[in-house]
Order: structure tokens, then sequence, then C-alpha cells
């Protein structure tokens, strides 16, 4: 959020009332929303939505940080393959919710077409990116693989899972399913 440009605190309500708006309208229709209908939605003036976000990219990625990119902590299992299999049933798990996976939809078809899509599709794959880092480098520390140097390729695996199954459809790997895509990521990191 901008946080306003001055004068009074914005009101919380009326910013949680402004982001619940933009995440259905996002999901109902993707990133083709308009400040009058998110500002319709929320009952609120076009005025308020404005004063929050300079811009509907700064909009709609605030309203997806509410549902898609939240932090995901691995805990260190004291295994490489403990810390993937973690990995992949929290983000799995995120990305495999019902509020979650048409915006998860709409930003991929965005991304094509280098709208507001391919913005919250680059800083999402960006945080898996990082997760899958630390997740590497403590295995390296662990002396379980010599080096983190294929963790972009490891990320690249997990994210193309959910976006092959966004694509198509087809629900996340759960179970066993899952455990391969793990077994699947410790070969690709090396270990």
């Amino acid at each position: 959020m901008s946080g306003g440009r001055g004068g009074r605190r914005p009101d919380p309500t009326v910013d949680a009332a402004i982001l619940a708006a933009a995440v259905e309208l996002l999901a109902e229709r993707g990133f083709d929303l308009t400040f009058d209908e998110v500002a319709a939605r929320a009952g609120v003036g076009r005025t308020s939505v404005f004063r929050r976000y300079a811009t509907k990219q700064d909009l709609v990625l605030a309203a997806a940080e509410q549902v898609t990119i939240e932090r995901i902590d691995v805990p260190d299992t004291g295994s490489l393959r403990g810390d993937l299999g973690t990995a992949v049933a929290r983000v799995y798990s995120v990305f495999g919710r019902d509020d979650v996976q048409p915006l998860a939809r709409h930003a991929l078809a965005a991304a094509y077409q280098g709208s507001e899509g391919g913005t919250l599709l680059r800083s999402v794959l960006g945080r898996r990116s990082d997760l899958v880092t630390e997740v590497l480098e403590r295995a390296v520390a662990r002396g379980e693989i010599p080096d983190s140097g294929r963790a972009l390729l490891v990320a690249d695996l997990l994210s193309g899972v959910i976006m092959a199954r966004l694509a198509t459809g087809v629900p996340l790997p759960e179970g066993e399913e899952a455990d391969r895509v793990a077994d699947a990521l410790v070969a690709a990191a090396g270990g």
C-alpha cells in the first residue's frame, strides 16, 4: 500500500474493504478491473482508492499479497529432502486454495500480455526462488550438496508444476505425488 499522501491516517476498515473488493474482482474478471469498480464493490468513494494506490498495478499487487504472496517459511528439518518436502507441501497448499487459484490463473494469462499479471507473477516467482535458495543454502551448510547454484532451476521446477496444473485445471500434487515432486527437486538440487 502506498500509505496515503498526508493528512488523516487512512481508515483500516476502508483499506480492508478496498483490498477485499479488489481480490474479489481480480478472481472474477482478472486484471481488467477499474478503480471505479473497486470503489463501488467496496462501498467507498473513488478518491478513497486513489488516495491509497497511485496506480492500478499498486492496487493489484497489494490485493494479491492478501492471498498469494504471503511469506512461506520452511523450517530446518535437518535434511534437504525434509526441507523440500515441507516447501512443496506449503507452497502447494497456498496455491491450491479456492481463493488463490482464479487469481493465479489470471496472473499467468496476463503475464503473457505484459500487464499487471507479469509484475505479480515475477514477484511470486522471486519469492519462491528466495525460499528455495534458503533451503539449498542450509543443505550446503549441512554438507548435503556442494553449492546452491541450482536454486533457480529448483524454484522453476517447483513453480512450473503449479503453472502447468493451473493452466490445465488439474489439482496440485498431494500425498505420494507431492513426495515424488520433492524427490525430483532433491535430484535437481544435486542431492
